[in-house]
């Protein structure tokens, strides 16, 4: 079973328009979606045939609607309860632009967080995989995902695969537990290791991510480089995996949809290059689809045949 952790999920709102008006009535048809990164992993993860369980914290009467979204979406949940209200994100595509408004999210007392937490030991006890994404919401501290390491850890669940950035993800390389898999977009790859490399400049990615320090006992550090692919490291062993030209409708998710690829390959012990291609097939597929944490998983094989992998 794979479990995917959303500590900080959201009811996604999408509105497209031919313009944005401001200072001005907009009319739209709104697109309501359960979200968050870990919600759009478990999304592609189900599609792609795996056994998979959400987990994080909801709340409220907007808590209450995300659950009953994903039981229609037929995504096996189990979160932990909160007071707070579940926050909602909106999403406005308008002129061949997005912009976004997405709320903080509900302030998060310690008695509940410590009721998280053992809810978490119960369900990593049975998992082969773990996927933790997406921000933390008020009153969480940045030190939470190097404890969900450590929880994990100690039930025996060694595959947690982390997509985060910023503070927490400084607590998470500074952990005495390692995460097995670390993903992260380029331009938090360049914020956390100091430099300001392009995407065409994979050699030299991967020259840093070896040098540095913080990523040395991570087993795989994954750079995904949005229409170019990723770059990636498994102990010795360096990748560039690209995908081909596509049009994309909707860069949102792709990440996600990488790290479910990520963890499917995992969970069924696949070989290096079979689970880069599922990776960014996932991802590129994700970009085509107007849907957030969605393929067309009919066109999965042949995308997969498409990506280029390279060891470098």
């Amino acid at each position: 079973m794979i479990l995917t952790v959303t500590m900080n999920p959201s009811i996604d709102t999408r509105y497209k328009l031919e313009s944005l008006i401001i200072d001005d009535v907009n009319r739209a048809i709104a697109q309501r979606t359960p979200g968050g990164k870990g919600l759009n992993v478990a999304r592609v993860l189900s599609q792609l045939g795996d056994t998979v369980l959400a987990t994080g914290l909801l709340g409220g009467y907007f808590g209450s609607y995300l659950a009953q979204c994903l039981d229609e979406e037929g995504i096996a949940h189990q979160f932990s309860e909160i007071s707070g209200e579940t926050r909602t994100c909106l999403s406005i595509l308008h002129e061949n632009k997005q912009t976004e408004i997405l709320e903080r999210g509900p302030e998060v007392t310690e008695a509940e967080l410590q009721k998280f937490f053992l809810h978490f030991d119960l369900l990593a006890e049975q998992a082969d995989v773990i996927t933790i994404s997406g921000s933390l919401p008020q009153g969480v501290p940045n030190s939470t995902y190097a404890e969900l390491l450590r929880r994990s850890a100690c039930v025996g669940c060694k595959q947690v695969l982390v997509d985060s950035s910023g503070l927490a993800l400084e607590e998470i390389l500074k952990a005495e537990v390692h995460p097995y898999l670390v993903k992260i977009n380029l331009s938090e790859a360049n914020a956390l290791l100091r430099t300001q490399l392009e995407p065409t400049e994979t050699k030299e990615i991967i020259k840093v991510l070896r040098t540095n320090e913080k990523l040395h006992d991570v087993p795989w550090v994954v750079v995904s480089l949005g229409s170019y692919g990723c770059v990636a490291t498994h102990n010795d062993m360096a990748y560039c995996a690209v995908p081909p030209v596509v049009e994309a409708v909707n860069a949102t998710g792709s990440g996600d949809a990488m790290l479910a690829g990520f963890a499917d390959g995992l969970a069924h012990s696949k070989d290096d290059v079979s689970i880069l291609r599922t990776s960014v097939a996932c991802g590129t597929l994700n970009a085509m689809d107007l849907k957030t944490g969605h393929i067309q998983i009919e066109k999965l094989k042949n995308m997969k045949r498409a990506i280029q992998v390279s060891c470098l």
